[in-house]
């Protein structure tokens, strides 16, 4: 989950950002893959379309109701843009494959059409073919101008997506490279 910062601040496109306020990075369009999907990118016994609307939920929302008919055309097209292997949209979260699972994250942020996202362990504990895809649709965000703040702990990840490399230890920076250096 995202906590308060404790000091300093976070600024996006030079607007403040309450960090560990419910939706804040949301509507900064900020989009959030979380280190942990169970603990804080999914709900897994919710269906395939309830998980890709729970970010940009009001959209789908009026007073007293709910359009469950774009939900679902939504999560339809997502299923598809994103190549996530399922039984159809109203499907348990649970039910997929830890790679299949994470694409559901990804495509929930990436429609949101984020400016920044926040990927954070992407490829933890997926098989090989999940992992080259979560990497290739990283890559294209960032190519698509969405700026990419990638945590990682493997150094093939982050020598394969970053062009910049910050290392830190104990909260404070303590190298900063260009890949090729």
């Amino acid at each position: 989950s995202l906590h308060p910062a404790h000091s300093g601040e976070v600024r996006v496109a030079g607007q403040p950002v309450a960090t560990g306020r419910a939706g804040a990075m949301a509507a900064a369009r900020v989009g959030v893959v979380p280190e942990d999907r169970h603990d804080s990118g999914v709900v897994l016994d919710m269906t395939i379309t309830e998980n890709l609307a729970l970010v940009d939920y009001p959209s789908f929302a009026r007073p007293w109701l709910v359009d469950r008919t774009a939900l679902r055309d939504r999560a339809v097209e997502l299923i598809a843009d994103f190549d996530i292997s399922c039984p159809g949209p109203e499907a348990l979260l649970g039910s997929l494959s830890g790679g299949n699972q994470q694409r559901v994250v990804l495509a929930r942020e990436l429609s949101c059409d984020p400016v920044v996202l926040l990927a954070a362990q992407p490829t933890r504990g997926l098989d090989v073919g999940a992992i080259e895809y979560m990497t290739d649709r990283i890559r294209r965000a960032a190519e698509d101008g969405v700026g990419v703040l990638l945590i990682s702990s493997e150094l093939e990840e982050i020598l394969d997506l970053a062009h910049r490399i910050v290392v830190i230890s104990d909260g404070r920076i303590i190298g900063e490279m260009d890949r090729g250096d």
